[in-house]
């Protein structure tokens, strides 16, 4: 079988973690927890990071950074056609959510069926959509009173402009589960520019300690807390971040040179103004996904669906539009993921496009 993903341990992120395990330094103190934040930090050109346990986890602190900056924030704009963790991490502070379609081409919500401004008790939460990054800057200037997040978890290492996502809004997180990029085996950041926001977070995900206090907390706090064995694999990927990118690329560029002049597959486009991240390949198709996916399985190849419509997801459907669904429900019927690891081979390559070609034209 071919799986959707593998990572790509690296032998530095290996040597790295038998280092911390061998130091003792195994739960939430060690050297490589500040080694990576530094690393990261020069990497995507943001002035403060802090690692955390998961990518959920740093979503669910820029919303608490939201708050922070404005605790009038009753309600916040979202896509209606992402992971569920997106919406959980804004539940988990009693806020209502407001779903928007996505647009057919690019599968991000659809700023053009947004209104013209919100109220000030309204905020955005953009999600990059398989990596297809948002151009922020257009939606920044058409919403200058309004404070936007970013859930940057799939996006990693895409571009908005010359700036890497997740850095122009007010907070970003990441996620490094196993199928990312990049990974530290679970693992996330919460990203911004923000020092007195930053302050706030790295209290808030140690148990809201007070700064300079130990064991004395002035405020409710989560145990949000990085291993060090987790930073310890992080730095060795990122330590090598160019050659998993370069590896990437390999497999997207043959991706769209094979499927470029095949009817009835379309690719994910992108904001000319913006460059899409290396995480997951995905095409939208005339065919069914339950159906590609039972036949691509049969010939071992493991897929994945586009992600269900808030309407799917009981503990959301209060918060459902059927007049802002529509897409979002074509996308996740005719979307498939592809295998998309560094290691793929050619040949493993070829195999899948030539085994969804033949599906696509049965």
């Amino acid at each position: 079988m071919i799986p959707i993903y593998k990572p790509y341990l690296t032998n530095k992120s290996l040597k790295y973690a038998h280092d911390a395990i061998e130091s003792t330094w195994i739960s939430s103190k060690g050297k490589y927890i500040e080694k990576a934040e530094n690393l990261l930090k020069e990497k995507i050109n943001a002035k403060f990071v802090k690692l955390v346990n998961n990518g959920t986890s740093a979503t669910h602190l820029t919303v608490k950074a939201l708050l922070y900056k404005n605790p009038e924030i009753k309600r916040i704009i979202v896509p209606n056609n992402v992971y569920v963790a997106a919406w959980n991490s804004i539940l988990y502070e009693g806020l209502e959510l407001i779903p928007f379609d996505a647009d057919i081409n690019t599968w991000n919500i659809n700023i053009n069926n947004l209104p013209d401004s919100f109220a000030e008790d309204t905020a955005i939460m953009l999600v990059h959509n398989i990596g297809n990054i948002n151009n922020i800057n257009k939606i920044k200037n058409k919403y200058k009173n309004t404070l936007i997040i970013e859930d940057n978890c799939e996006g990693f290492m895409g571009k908005y402009g010359e700036k890497y996502s997740g850095t122009e809004c007010l907070a970003s997180s990441v996620s490094f589960f196993a199928n990312k990029t990049t990974t530290a085996g679970e693992g996330g950041a919460f990203i911004t520019n923000d020092e007195d926001i930053y302050e706030f977070i790295n209290s808030s995900q140690g148990q809201g300690q007070k700064k300079g206090y130990r064991y004395v907390h002035d405020k409710l706090g989560y145990n949000y807390r990085i291993t060090n064995i987790q930073a310890a694999i992080l730095l060795g990927q990122l330590e090598c971040l160019e050659e998993i990118l370069e590896q990437k690329e390999r497999v997207f560029k043959h991706y769209k040179e094979y499927f470029k002049n095949i009817d009835n597959i379309h690719l994910q486009k992108q904001d000319k103004k913006t460059t899409k991240a290396k995480w997951m390949f995905a095409v939208r198709t005339n065919k069914k996904y339950s159906f590609l996916e039972k036949k691509m399985k049969e010939k071992n190849i493991e897929t994945r669906s586009m992600f269900f419509p808030m309407s799917a997801h009981e503990h959301l459907a209060k918060f459902a539009n059927p007049n802002e669904e529509k897409i979002a429900k074509q996308l996740n019927k005719k979307c498939i993921l592809l295998p998309s690891f560094p290691q793929l081979t050619k040949d493993e390559l070829d195999y899948i496009c030539e085994t969804l070609v033949s599906l696509i034209k049965e």
